[in-house]
């Protein structure tokens, strides 16, 4: 809550500081504890995920690129020649190699030593008690404890029968990201209702989908985004615990540059690896 609106008020962005009976009046759907209040932007909104990255593969297919998909990769190397990726369907060569791998980071980037924790996630669809009316126009959120619990959620943003979706976040056990358990429990179902009970009870209803989902975080929650300390040839990104994509545009430019120049405009000292040190 305090870093977004000092944020809001660094970069003068269009926000209101709501009470709680003014955002009981605003966003009936909210229940706000005594002392909460509520930072409220307009201008926020949301991305679908599927379509932003099928969007930016075809992009990247008119410009060129070549997009290989299904091939696990197993491990790489680096030398003053060049990169090397051994996947399960052979080696890819290459000048420069960009290592971003996501909840395997831990493995593929065994040698930097990295404090990460791969945690399993769920993800959670509610057909609301009354109906999915309240939440077509509603806002995207995150609604935090004094405990310090958090859960963030969406509008209906898929109609009537789509139900609304809410996660805990960073709320999860450790997880191998090669044996996901993707079975979500009654038992977590029902932690779920009963976070909402506090916050958004009508979003309580019934439950339509659970998916398992895994993030790579980090001890501090920031990112990882760095040529490789030891290899000139490769850069790394990883550790997004749970939201870096919202930052992908800014992070493809970031990586793109250490690939092509070595260096970039941004400040990424806040994510060098050799802070964990």
């Amino acid at each position: 809550m305090s870093g977004s609106l000092a944020a809001a008020r660094e970069w003068d962005l269009p926000h209101e500081v709501l009470d709680r009976a003014a955002a009981r009046v605003r966003f009936p759907t909210f229940t706000l504890a005594p002392g909460e209040v509520a930072v409220f932007e307009e201008r926020a909104g949301f991305v679908r995920p599927e379509r932003s990255v099928a969007t930016h593969l075809d992009l990247a297919a008119r410009d060129g690129a070549e997009l290989r998909f299904g091939h696990q990769v197993l491990a790489w190397t680096a030398d003053a020649g060049g990169a090397r990726v051994q996947t399960s369907d052979g080696v890819v060569t290459a000048g420069h190699l960009v290592v971003t791998p996501g909840a395997w980071a831990p493995r593929l980037l065994a040698d930097l030593g990295l404090p990460l924790r791969v945690e399993r996630q769920v993800q959670h669809w509610f057909d609301p008690v009354g109906g999915v009316g309240p939440y077509l126009d509603h806002p995207v959120y995150i609604a935090t404890q004094a405990a310090g619990t958090q859960i963030y959620g969406f509008p209906a943003i898929d109609g009537p029968s789509g139900g609304a979706k809410v996660a805990f976040f960073s709320h999860g056990r450790e997880t191998d990201p090669d044996a996901l358990d993707r079975v979500v429990t009654p038992t977590e179902i029902a932690a779920m209702q009963a976070r909402l009970h506090d916050t958004l009870p009508t979003l309580a209803g019934t439950p339509l989908k659970q998916v398992a989902c895994m993030y790579t975080t980090t001890p501090d929650e920031h990112f990882v985004i760095a040529p490789h300390p030891m290899h000139d040839r490769v850069t790394v990104a990883c550790g997004f615990s749970g939201h870096g994509f919202k930052f992908m545009p800014v992070v493809g430019e970031i990586l793109a540059d250490l690939a092509t120049d070595g260096t970039t405009r941004h400040p990424i000292a806040l994510f060098d690896p050799a802070r964990f040190r």
